[in-house]
Protein backbone atom coordinates (compact mmCIF):
# COMPACT_ATOMS: atom_id res chain seq x y z
CA UNK A 1 0.00 0.00 0.00
CA UNK A 2 0.73 3.71 -1.19
CA UNK A 3 0.63 6.34 1.18
CA UNK A 4 0.32 9.82 1.36
CA UNK A 5 1.25 11.46 5.13
CA UNK A 6 -0.52 15.53 5.32
CA UNK A 7 1.28 17.50 8.24
CA UNK A 8 0.96 20.55 9.85
CA UNK A 9 3.78 21.85 12.20
CA UNK A 10 4.57 24.90 14.05
CA UNK A 11 7.25 24.12 16.57
CA UNK A 12 8.54 21.05 15.15
CA UNK A 13 6.72 17.91 17.04
CA UNK A 14 4.47 17.03 14.08
CA UNK A 15 7.13 17.28 11.41
CA UNK A 16 9.46 15.17 13.18
CA UNK A 17 6.51 12.81 13.50
CA UNK A 18 5.57 13.14 10.33
CA UNK A 19 9.54 12.40 8.96
CA UNK A 20 9.55 9.83 10.93
CA UNK A 21 6.88 7.77 10.31
CA UNK A 22 7.53 8.55 6.27
CA UNK A 23 10.92 7.38 6.92
CA UNK A 24 9.37 3.68 8.59
CA UNK A 25 6.29 3.30 5.76
CA UNK A 26 7.53 2.15 2.14
CA UNK A 27 5.63 4.15 -0.52
CA UNK A 28 5.19 7.07 1.32
CA UNK A 29 5.34 10.48 0.82
CA UNK A 30 5.09 14.01 2.71
CA UNK A 31 2.89 16.70 1.61
CA UNK A 32 2.23 19.80 3.77
CA UNK A 33 -1.30 20.83 4.68
CA UNK A 34 -0.29 24.66 4.67
CA UNK A 35 1.23 24.43 1.18
CA UNK A 36 -2.10 23.29 0.06
CA UNK A 37 -3.98 26.04 2.02
CA UNK A 38 -4.83 27.84 -1.90
CA UNK A 39 -6.64 24.64 -3.31
CA UNK A 40 -10.30 24.53 -3.79
CA UNK A 41 -10.06 20.69 -3.61
CA UNK A 42 -7.35 18.17 -2.57
CA UNK A 43 -7.55 14.86 -4.55
CA UNK A 44 -5.88 11.89 -2.97
CA UNK A 45 -4.35 9.37 -5.04
CA UNK A 46 -2.64 7.17 -2.62
CA UNK A 47 -4.74 3.84 -1.20
CA UNK A 48 -3.66 5.20 2.48
CA UNK A 49 -3.63 8.50 3.97
CA UNK A 50 -2.41 9.73 7.03
CA UNK A 51 -2.66 13.61 8.91
CA UNK A 52 0.13 14.53 11.77
CA UNK A 53 -0.38 17.56 13.26
CA UNK A 54 -0.27 19.49 16.80
CA UNK A 55 -3.39 19.48 19.19
CA UNK A 56 -5.27 23.25 20.24
CA UNK A 57 -6.82 23.90 22.82
CA UNK A 58 -7.65 19.66 23.26
CA UNK A 59 -8.46 19.72 19.92
CA UNK A 60 -7.95 20.26 15.90
CA UNK A 61 -6.48 23.15 14.78
CA UNK A 62 -8.68 25.22 12.83
CA UNK A 63 -6.10 25.04 9.62
CA UNK A 64 -6.64 21.18 9.90
CA UNK A 65 -10.35 21.64 9.66
CA UNK A 66 -10.27 23.65 7.08
CA UNK A 67 -7.93 21.22 5.42
CA UNK A 68 -9.86 18.27 5.81
CA UNK A 69 -12.83 19.27 4.06
CA UNK A 70 -11.41 19.93 1.12
CA UNK A 71 -10.31 16.91 0.42
CA UNK A 72 -11.20 14.10 -1.90
CA UNK A 73 -11.21 10.57 -0.56
CA UNK A 74 -12.73 8.44 -2.85
CA UNK A 75 -9.48 5.85 -3.47
CA UNK A 76 -8.75 6.03 0.42
CA UNK A 77 -8.53 2.56 1.53
CA UNK A 78 -7.02 3.48 4.89
CA UNK A 79 -6.59 6.24 6.72
CA UNK A 80 -4.31 7.18 10.54
CA UNK A 81 -3.81 9.98 12.33
CA UNK A 82 -1.18 10.77 14.77
CA UNK A 83 -2.02 13.99 17.06
CA UNK A 84 1.17 15.66 18.60
CA UNK A 85 0.34 16.97 22.28
CA UNK A 86 1.90 17.50 25.32
CA UNK A 87 -1.37 15.46 27.18
CA UNK A 88 -3.37 12.68 25.88
CA UNK A 89 -6.05 13.06 28.87
CA UNK A 90 -7.38 16.19 27.32
CA UNK A 91 -8.05 15.57 24.13
CA UNK A 92 -11.14 15.55 21.30
CA UNK A 93 -8.66 15.65 18.16
CA UNK A 94 -9.21 12.05 17.07
CA UNK A 95 -13.33 12.29 17.80
CA UNK A 96 -13.41 15.41 15.69
CA UNK A 97 -11.27 14.13 12.77
CA UNK A 98 -13.25 10.69 12.21
CA UNK A 99 -16.40 13.25 12.86
CA UNK A 100 -15.14 15.12 9.86
CA UNK A 101 -14.11 12.12 7.87
CA UNK A 102 -17.59 10.83 8.81
CA UNK A 103 -19.42 13.80 6.78
CA UNK A 104 -17.61 12.07 3.17
CA UNK A 105 -18.45 8.64 3.69
CA UNK A 106 -15.25 7.90 5.38
CA UNK A 107 -14.14 6.88 8.83
CA UNK A 108 -10.40 7.08 10.73
CA UNK A 109 -9.39 3.30 11.05
CA UNK A 110 -6.40 4.26 13.51
CA UNK A 111 -5.81 7.31 15.02
CA UNK A 112 -2.92 7.62 18.26
CA UNK A 113 -1.72 10.51 20.29
CA UNK A 114 1.83 11.29 20.72
CA UNK A 115 2.70 12.84 23.71
CA UNK A 116 5.62 15.25 23.47
CA UNK A 117 6.53 18.63 24.80
CA UNK A 118 3.66 21.39 24.57
CA UNK A 119 5.00 24.88 23.31
CA UNK A 120 1.86 26.64 25.09
CA UNK A 121 4.13 28.65 26.98
CA UNK A 122 1.43 30.99 28.34
CA UNK A 123 0.04 27.87 30.10
CA UNK A 124 2.66 25.66 31.36
CA UNK A 125 6.71 26.10 31.68
CA UNK A 126 8.79 24.18 29.26
CA UNK A 127 10.13 20.97 31.63
CA UNK A 128 13.83 20.82 32.58
CA UNK A 129 15.92 19.83 29.67
CA UNK A 130 16.54 15.77 31.35
CA UNK A 131 12.78 15.74 30.97
CA UNK A 132 12.06 17.22 27.79
CA UNK A 133 14.52 14.31 26.07
CA UNK A 134 13.32 11.08 28.25
CA UNK A 135 10.08 12.14 27.17
CA UNK A 136 11.10 12.89 23.31
CA UNK A 137 12.61 9.59 23.47
CA UNK A 138 9.63 7.75 24.42
CA UNK A 139 7.55 9.64 21.91
CA UNK A 140 10.17 8.14 19.27
CA UNK A 141 9.09 4.81 20.48
CA UNK A 142 5.53 5.71 20.43
CA UNK A 143 6.26 6.49 16.64
CA UNK A 144 7.83 2.95 16.34
CA UNK A 145 4.95 0.76 16.97
CA UNK A 146 2.16 3.05 15.59
CA UNK A 147 4.48 2.49 12.00
CA UNK A 148 4.02 -1.00 12.72
CA UNK A 149 0.39 -0.74 12.99
CA UNK A 150 -0.07 1.44 9.74
CA UNK A 151 2.10 -0.68 7.78
CA UNK A 152 -0.56 -3.86 9.04
CA UNK A 153 -3.57 -1.90 8.60
CA UNK A 154 -4.66 -2.60 11.84
CA UNK A 155 -7.64 -0.83 13.23
CA UNK A 156 -8.25 1.24 16.38
CA UNK A 157 -7.83 4.35 18.15
CA UNK A 158 -6.43 5.70 21.35
CA UNK A 159 -8.52 6.51 23.78
CA UNK A 160 -9.99 10.17 24.31
CA UNK A 161 -11.63 9.74 27.75
CA UNK A 162 -12.41 14.18 27.95
CA UNK A 163 -13.45 14.12 24.62
CA UNK A 164 -16.86 15.79 24.76
CA UNK A 165 -15.61 18.32 27.27
CA UNK A 166 -12.74 18.93 25.34
CA UNK A 167 -14.69 19.42 21.99
CA UNK A 168 -16.54 22.05 24.08
CA UNK A 169 -13.32 23.56 25.04
CA UNK A 170 -11.48 23.87 20.94
CA UNK A 171 -15.07 25.09 19.47
CA UNK A 172 -15.29 27.94 22.29
CA UNK A 173 -11.42 29.02 21.30
CA UNK A 174 -11.77 28.34 17.89
CA UNK A 175 -14.88 30.07 17.67
CA UNK A 176 -15.36 33.24 20.42
CA UNK A 177 -11.56 33.60 21.37
CA UNK A 178 -9.41 32.55 18.49
CA UNK A 179 -9.48 36.29 17.15
CA UNK A 180 -8.25 38.11 19.98
CA UNK A 181 -5.30 36.52 19.69
CA UNK A 182 -3.41 39.24 17.70
CA UNK A 183 -4.16 41.53 20.76
CA UNK A 184 -2.01 39.20 22.71
CA UNK A 185 1.00 39.34 21.29
CA UNK A 186 3.83 42.03 22.10
CA UNK A 187 7.56 43.12 21.10
CA UNK A 188 10.34 43.81 23.36
CA UNK A 189 13.07 46.18 22.18
CA UNK A 190 15.93 43.03 21.87
CA UNK A 191 13.91 42.92 18.35
CA UNK A 192 16.70 42.99 15.81
CA UNK A 193 14.30 42.99 12.68
CA UNK A 194 15.78 39.99 11.55
CA UNK A 195 12.07 38.56 9.97
CA UNK A 196 12.12 35.49 11.37
CA UNK A 197 8.75 35.64 12.67
CA UNK A 198 7.22 36.76 9.10
CA UNK A 199 8.82 34.31 7.50
CA UNK A 200 7.84 31.19 9.97
CA UNK A 201 3.87 32.05 10.16
CA UNK A 202 2.43 29.36 8.68
CA UNK A 203 -0.59 31.75 7.10
CA UNK A 204 1.64 35.11 6.68
CA UNK A 205 -0.30 36.38 9.72
CA UNK A 206 2.81 38.76 10.53
CA UNK A 207 4.54 42.09 8.56
CA UNK A 208 7.38 44.48 9.67
CA UNK A 209 6.49 47.90 9.94
CA UNK A 210 9.03 50.16 11.08
CA UNK A 211 10.94 47.05 11.52
CA UNK A 212 9.19 45.50 13.77
CA UNK A 213 6.36 42.93 13.58
CA UNK A 214 2.81 42.92 13.54
CA UNK A 215 0.16 40.59 13.76
CA UNK A 216 -2.83 40.73 11.40
CA UNK A 217 -5.97 39.10 12.11
CA UNK A 218 -5.91 36.19 10.95
CA UNK A 219 -3.57 34.52 13.09
CA UNK A 220 -3.82 30.55 14.27
CA UNK A 221 -1.62 30.94 17.81
CA UNK A 222 0.64 28.68 17.10
CA UNK A 223 3.18 30.41 18.66
CA UNK A 224 5.87 29.34 15.61
CA UNK A 225 7.21 33.18 15.96
CA UNK A 226 7.52 33.37 19.74
CA UNK A 227 9.53 30.14 20.21
CA UNK A 228 11.75 30.40 16.65
CA UNK A 229 12.61 34.49 17.71
CA UNK A 230 16.19 34.16 18.03
CA UNK A 231 16.24 37.10 20.49
CA UNK A 232 13.30 35.95 22.40
CA UNK A 233 11.54 39.46 22.10
CA UNK A 234 8.36 38.47 21.49
CA UNK A 235 5.76 37.37 24.11
CA UNK A 236 2.38 35.83 24.06
CA UNK A 237 0.29 37.60 27.29
CA UNK A 238 1.61 37.99 30.44
CA UNK A 239 2.86 34.80 31.21
CA UNK A 240 5.85 34.16 28.80
CA UNK A 241 8.50 36.20 30.30
CA UNK A 242 11.30 34.60 30.94
CA UNK A 243 10.21 31.27 29.65
CA UNK A 244 12.00 29.16 27.79
CA UNK A 245 11.01 28.61 24.60
CA UNK A 246 11.17 25.09 22.42
CA UNK A 247 10.93 23.67 19.23
CA UNK A 248 11.96 20.04 18.12
CA UNK A 249 15.61 19.80 18.88
CA UNK A 250 15.45 17.62 15.70
CA UNK A 251 13.45 20.48 13.81
CA UNK A 252 15.17 23.79 12.53
CA UNK A 253 13.01 27.14 11.35
CA UNK A 254 14.19 26.60 7.61
CA UNK A 255 12.27 23.51 7.73
CA UNK A 256 9.57 25.00 9.19
CA UNK A 257 9.44 27.87 6.62
CA UNK A 258 9.46 25.62 3.91
CA UNK A 259 6.99 23.25 4.30
CA UNK A 260 4.71 26.45 3.72
CA UNK A 261 5.45 25.42 -0.07
CA UNK A 262 5.76 22.41 -0.34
Amino acid sequence: MNFTIYYYSATGNSLHTAKSLGGQLENCRLSSMISLRGADEVVIDTDGVGFVFPTHYFGLPPLVIKFIKKLNLEKIKYSFAAATCGSRYINSALHQLDALLRQKNKSLDAGFHVEMISSYIPLSAIPPAEKVTKRLEKADLKIQRIAEVIKKQQIGRDSEYLWLPSRAINKYWREKRLSQAPENFSVSDSCISCGCCEKICPVDNIQLEHKKPQWRSHCLECLACLHFCPTQSIEFGRRTAGRKRYHHPRVVSSEIIQSKTR
